[in-house]
């Protein structure tokens, strides 16, 4: 998982045929992290990713502290987010972002996302690639 990865596509599956505005990581719309560059650190568990987008309200650099905590809830890999300030303090009172670790091979990384919207499930995929 070490280097960059850029997130290429977000996916959306789900049997509802509503149209919704998605936003995670604190409060981030999806559109604005489609192209986005992704740095994993693995020595230090460390990373950052950089929004710019025109459809990006907060813009900047944004850092991460992250793992792959053991099996939890019935997922058989998942990715803990963890946001953190230039010195690597949490930002948001110690807590942190779980997802799904779909696929993780040389090249390609996807994170799944489960939440229920207007009484659906809705699986939001976060497709990456090694760049």
């Amino acid at each position: 998982m070490n280097g960059v990865w850029i997130l290429k596509t977000i996916n959306y599956e789900t049997d509802s045929k509503g149209t919704y505005e998605i936003s995670i990581l604190d409060n981030i719309p999806l559109s604005c992290l489609e192209d986005t560059n992704w740095e994993f650190i693995a020595n230090n568990h460390t990373g950052s990713y950089s929004l710019s987008g025109s459809t990006c309200l907060k813009k900047g650099v944004f850092n991460f502290i992250w793992s792959i905590p053991n099996e939890l809830q019935g997922y058989t890999h998942s990715i803990l987010l963890k946001p953190v300030d230039s010195k690597m303090k949490n930002t948001i009172n110690n807590k942190g972002y779980r997802m799904q670790l779909y696929e993780l091979d040389g090249t390609n990384m996807v994170w799944a996302y489960d939440m229920i919207v207007d009484g659906h499930k809705f699986t939001v995929k976060l497709n990456f690639q090694k760049q």
